[in-house]
């Protein structure tokens, strides 16, 4: 079974920054970790974690991300081992800080806000080439008057119900008895600190929606379903990191071509007497139209190969290729001349 892209793996684009990468590695380990897992997606769980963990090892290495973008997976594959690739990545110290020595069993607590997903619709030119759009989304943003603290005039107190540890301990009652659990608190939601009086514009949340517009680029040859990763567009969150802004490509079909991988397809028919004969005919492609020789004697099916007139591949320097499959048109009206040179062609 061949091996997912790395990049596409962490949602993450050839042009992001090794910072930006450590950040989504972070928020997708702090989801897919196996002691996060209902227990009956442990696996999928494990699975997943693996995999994103060995695209950040390889993507999170100057040198490994050259050999990678080079030459994919054939770079690794029977000439490094799992320590060779994990050798030197600091995978290690982000689970430290993200769940601490004894985390288990999904204590931990995410400082990110929430990731939003916005569906983009562009043409397959568009997809092709690359493009510049502007969308508009709403989102939470730490509140401005507040300045997110959720006070009027920012000040804060202890909160009684906690007495500022921002967590409650419970008796949670089970068939093996009572146990006794630190959950978060509801009046301060795990600050520790409440408002002394609430801001007027966000009810003391610290956090209020807005409406933003944002300009994205998309790259020169993403596909249909693909995503594009907007680093710090998503919620907000008080005393955190903002999420991020996650862009589902959906391409419109294209009147001619039809794409897979990087190559695009033309069906483009052709005349009985040029498929006999031979000719010379103007297809259409991505960069406008060319002239191609048909050979005489040609079958209907006959794929013919334009090299480099496809898409550029969006994580590497690689472009596929233009394929056209001639389809012979059959006449369906004949005159009585016609028939006649047709019928001298059959017995000759």
């Amino acid at each position: 079974m061949s091996k997912k892209d790395y990049y596409g793996v962490l949602g993450v684009s050839k042009s992001d920054s090794k910072d930006a990468i450590k950040k989504v590695y972070k928020k997708l380990a702090l989801k897919y970790h196996p002691d996060r897992a209902p227990e009956e997606k442990k696996e999928e769980y494990e699975e997943k974690f693996k995999e994103i963990s060995e695209a950040y090892a390889i993507l999170s290495d100057e040198d490994k991300r050259k050999q990678y973008d080079s030459l994919g997976h054939g770079a690794f594959d029977q000439r490094y081992s799992q320590e060779d690739i994990f050798r030197g990545s600091d995978i290690s110290s982000i689970l430290r800080d993200l769940f601490g020595s004894s985390f288990s069993g999904g204590s931990g607590e995410s400082n990110f806000g929430e990731d939003l997903q916005y569906g983009l619709t562009i043409d397959f030119e568009e997809a092709a080439f690359g493009c510049e759009k502007e969308i508009e989304i709403k989102r939470n943003i730490l509140c401005d008057l507040c300045e997110g603290t959720g006070a009027e005039d920012k000040r804060l107190e202890k909160c009684n119900k906690c007495n500022g540890e921002g967590r409650v301990a419970v008796n949670l009652k089970t068939h093996f008895g009572i146990f006794r659990q630190a959950i978060i608190c509801s009046k301060c939601a795990g600050d520790g600190n409440i408002p002394k009086q609430k801001c007027r514009e966000c009810n003391g949340k610290g956090i209020i929606s807005k409406r933003k517009k944002i300009k994205i680029g998309i790259l020169q040859g993403i596909d249909n379903g693909q995503i594009l990763r907007v680093g710090g567009e998503g919620n907000a969150i008080k005393y955190g990191e903002n999420g991020d802004l996650l862009i589902v490509i959906n391409v419109r079909p294209h009147k001619f071509f039809t794409r897979e991988g990087d190559d695009i397809y033309l069906e483009f028919p052709i005349s009985f007497s040029q498929a006999a004969l031979g000719c010379k005919v103007s297809v259409p492609t991505l960069s406008g139209s060319t002239k191609i020789k048909i050979p005489a004697g040609t079958e209907s099916g006959t794929i013919l190969r334009l090299r480099g007139g496809g898409v550029k591949n969006v994580s590497a320097y690689r472009i596929g290729d233009q394929f056209i499959n001639l389809k012979v048109k059959t006449p369906k009206k004949l005159s009585r001349r016609q028939k006649k040179l047709f019928m001298e062609l059959e017995s000759s």
